[in-house]
């Protein structure tokens, strides 16, 4: 694995990005803190939407590529923020739940809890599947012989 993690998190610090962010409970989410990310993945932060984010997320408008939008992510509403820090891309999206409840968060926690289950050889095979451009979640269900939709069919598979 390289510290990839671990660079994100140094760049995060070093912009106080999770410091600007404190009064919303910023999490640090996706396929990086998992170790299942590729070169291009984005840093994927999320947070609590409170009335005050907007002004918040528009401290980051001096960074590149600079940009918020507003949309439906599974159901739920989402303020989507997205810049970059140096040569990465993050993303923090803003929903009406406490950051643990949110989908992003609780996906990450079953795929580590599978890749601790199934080791190596399943990490590297759900990367194989991202280089086909699969997303995250389709790689482990289709790794794991899930049908139907696997946004859904992951978050079932963890509550067995």
């Amino acid at each position: 694995m390289t510290n990839r993690f671990s660079d994100c998190t140094s760049l995060l610090k070093d912009h106080k990005v999770l410091e600007i962010l404190s009064e919303f409970s910023p999490e640090f989410v996706g396929s990086i803190p998992i170790g299942v990310d590729l070169p291009h993945s984005d840093i994927d932060i999320i947070c609590e939407l409170r009335p005050s984010i907007l002004k918040v997320l528009e401290s980051f408008s001096s960074y590149p590529n600079f940009q918020i939008s507003e949309k439906v992510l599974g159901n739920v509403s989402s303020i989507i923020c997205r810049f970059r820090l140096g040569s990465e891309k993050v993303e923090i999206v803003a929903q009406n739940l406490l950051p643990r409840e949110q989908i992003s968060y609780l996906h990450m926690v079953i795929e580590e809890k599978i890749l601790k289950e199934k080791g190596e050889t399943f990490r590297l095979s759900v990367l194989e599947k991202k280089k086909e451009g699969k997303t995250t979640e389709t790689a482990f269900a289709e790794l794991l012989g899930l049908e139907g939709d696997p946004y859904s069919t992951l978050l079932e598979y963890g509550d067995m």
